[in-house]
């Protein structure tokens, strides 16, 4: 069966910014933000690492704040870590 889709609807798809195939990580997705939420990006990203048995990492600047959803969503997939890193500036 086929989804219907109107010239306004779009089927909805994400990427991770980094796929390796040897390593420790497969999958990173980096992102530079002062508060991280449980979007659809991370919450599909998390899934489909889920579901194809990948290593899955979230990369985030040491003061950005994780919400209590993420936090959660996070524990409950072993596949997926969260880590924080330092953000260089560029000159």
């Amino acid at each position: 069966m086929r989804p219907q889709y109107s010239k306004w609807q779009t089927q909805r798809r994400c990427l991770p910014d980094k796929e390796y195939v040897v390593g420790k990580y497969h999958r990173i997705l980096v992102k530079g933000c002062s508060r991280l939420r449980l979007t659809y990006q991370i919450q599909y990203l998390v899934e489909e690492a889920e579901q194809r048995k990948l290593s899955f990492l979230i990369t985030v600047p040491k003061g950005c704040r994780v919400s209590p959803e993420l936090q959660q969503f996070l524990k409950e997939h072993r596949y997926t870590t969260l880590k924080r890193t330092t953000v260089e500036q560029r000159k």
